[in-house]
């Protein structure tokens, strides 16, 4: 297939990339290999893994999370397993885990995901609370469907679906989180080795706007939040007025924010952005992390973890 990426992408990307430019635009060419998160409130790893091996499967350990997996055999579409079907597992991709480990949710903590659908990270955060606490799980129109699904079949029942649009979530519900999740709608840029159309897509124009979408999104999480609350913001784009931009916009806005330094072992990432298109930003945004395709042969993400004090 012949994939031609825009000159004003490929000019952009130098820019942030310098050298790596080039091993950046082929790795996002290449097929991800399938990652799975074995859903441990319907089974133990070790009994899951056993079951598979017997079957022919063959994994490969994602080394940041417990319960991940690439799966290197087979190759067939892995959401047409009964493993799959019965909630065993989540197919889930290796990157896309990273961003509840930041977030470290506890069993008995009140937790809201902001732009919940499908349902991976929401499943995640229930499978690491055990079911227990309460997690609202929130998303706009018709995404609900495939998110109530997807709890279902995961077995999570600690969840409350709610349908709204969550640039106002804060004006229903104040102060009450102790953690939440805003895995912003994005760009997708770093998400290019999933979807070729990205390429297509992609213009600066809908970066502004969506940019523009996730501020207000960042602000109203971080107003749900109660004092001493955590908020995690994440994207699987890498442009920094999506991103770094976004999170200098809420220290702004919010003298009681804080960023927090992220730590997850055996992740190799890159420290945020102080400065893009001549704007600079507050010293402590190089506290969050950019994950490009190239460092763990993954999705490109980036995450940023804020404190309310």
């Amino acid at each position: 297939m012949d994939v031609k990426f825009k000159q004003k992408f490929v000019e952009r990307y130098e820019r942030l990339l310098g050298d790596e430019l080039q091993v950046f635009l082929e790795t996002s060419l290449k097929p991800l290999t399938h990652s799975i998160r074995i859903n441990t409130l319907k089974i133990t790893v070790q009994k899951l893994i056993e079951r598979l091996e017997e079957k022919g499967w063959k994994f490969r350990k994602v080394p940041w999370c417990d319960y991940g997996f690439w799966v290197v055999e087979p190759r067939y579409e892995l959401g047409n397993t009964l493993e799959h079907q019965l909630g065993y597992f989540y197919v889930q991709e290796a990157a896309s885990m990273i961003p509840p480990l930041a977030l470290k949710p506890k069993p008995h903590e009140f937790v809201l995901d902001l732009c919940a659908s499908p349902g991976s990270k929401t499943t995640q955060i229930a499978q690491m609370m055990n079911n227990k606490g309460i997690i609202v799980a929130n998303d706009v129109g018709g995404r609900t469907k495939a998110l109530v699904a997807n709890l279902q079949r995961c077995g999570v029942v600690n969840t409350v679906v709610t349908n709204m649009d969550g640039r106002f979530f804060s004006q229903t519900v104040k102060q009450r989180f102790d953690k939440l999740l805003v895995d912003a709608p994005c760009s997708g840029t770093g998400a290019i080795r999933k979807n070729l159309d990205i390429i297509k897509m992609w213009n600066p124009k809908m970066v502004k706007g969506l940019s523009r979408l996730q501020k207000s999104l960042i602000l109203s999480g971080f107003d749900c939040l109660k004092e001493g609350g955590v908020l995690v913001y994440s994207t699987c784009t890498l442009e920094p007025e999506e991103n770094e931009e976004v999170v200098n916009y809420l220290l702004n806005k919010r003298e009681n924010a804080r960023i927090v330094k992220i730590r997850i072992k055996n992740l190799k990432y890159r420290k945020g952005l102080v400065e893009w298109n001549e704007k600079k930003f507050n010293e402590e945004v190089k506290e969050c992390i950019r994950i490009y395709p190239q460092d763990n042969d993954t999705e490109g993400f980036f995450i940023a973890k804020v404190e309310k004090i």
